[in-house]
Formats: structure tokens, sequence, C-alpha cells
């Protein structure tokens, strides 16, 4: 049986992170480990190490904040990006269907679909089908509903309701759809 190593502990922890940075204050960069964790701000710290050359001396904690600090912002504005892009895409991958298909609502046909989603084990194919007619589609077919149904939020919609002169034409406003991976 092996051997269990017992966890650093966030005193161990200070006293490992004196390699990468300087610090006066303990209990700030306690702080700092106990919200980033010990092996994120290793990272940093050795970052920071590596660039002794040209600063010319070992980096101060202030450093390895700031730089943290630039590493968060900078996932952070990643991410509103790349959801925004993701949308976008989304958006136009659908309306493009939906002109070349000459209908508007191309996601409520099943045909549209592959439910085993091209699976070769029978077990996993059959558990994708299930998935696909008990929770996917079902699910799809729910928020379309409700999207055309919410008033309120959605007003440029009203010619698509059902009863509206463009009930089964072509939406022309890119519609937005959230849809959830199934079967994994």
């Amino acid at each position: 049986m092996a051997s269990i190593e017992p966890p650093i502990t966030l005193e161990q922890q200070v006293v490992m992170m004196k390699k990468y940075v300087l610090f006066r204050q303990r209990k700030r960069i306690q702080e700092f480990l106990a919200y980033a964790g010990y092996f994120r701000a290793s990272r940093y710290g050795k970052y920071l190490l590596s660039q002794v050359g040209a600063v010319g001396r070992k980096s101060k904690q202030d450093d390895l904040f700031q730089l943290y600090a630039f590493d968060v912002n900078l996932r952070r504005i990643l991410n509103y990006y790349c959801n925004r892009v993701e949308v976008n895409f989304k958006s136009a991958l659908s309306n493009a269907c939906a002109i070349n298909l000459n209908d508007g609502t191309f996601y409520l046909d099943k045909q549209y679909y592959t439910p085993s989603r091209a699976e070769r084990d029978a077990k996993k194919r059959k558990h994708n089908i299930r998935c696909f007619n008990n929770r996917f589609f079902p699910y799809i077919v729910k928020k379309e509903s409700d999207l055309r149904k919410y008033i309120v939020k959605y007003p440029e919609l009203k010619e698509y309701r059902s009863g509206g002169n463009r009930h089964h034409t072509i939406c022309q406003y890119g519609l937005h759809f959230h849809i959830w991976r199934w079967g994994q």
C-alpha cells in the first residue's frame, strides 16, 4: 500500500513561497495563498523568479499580487469575448440554416438531428437516443415555446407567436437558443 503524504499546511506554503518572492507581512501572503491556492501562486512566483535577470533582483510580494490581478482581469476579458463570439457564431449559423432551409423553426424538426450522435458502441448509442428523446429534444421544444410566450422580454416576436401573420415564416430576428450537451 502506498504511503499517503499529509497535505502541506498554510505555514509551509508561506515558507515555500519565500523561494519565489520577497515579503515582510506573512498575513498578506497567507490570505493570498488561502484565496488563490499555493499551486497557482507558485506558478506566478516561478515566472517572477525567471525575470530576475531582467529586473536585477527578486520580486516583492506586490509584484506577485499585481501579476495575479492582471491575469484575473485578462481571463475575465477573454471569457467575456469568447462568450460573445460563441453567441454570435451560433446565431449566424442558425440564421444561415434557417435561410437555406426556408424554415425559421428548423430546429424543431427531428430530421435535422442525429439522436445516436454517430456512436459506434451499441449501448452508448441507445443511451444517446434515449437522452435525445427524453431530455434534449423536449428541452428545445419547451425553451422555444417559453421564448415565444415571453411577451414582455421579446415584444419583437409578436408576429411569430401563434396567430401572428408570420407564424410559419422564417424568423428574421436571429433567435438565440441555449442548447445544452445531452448524454454526457
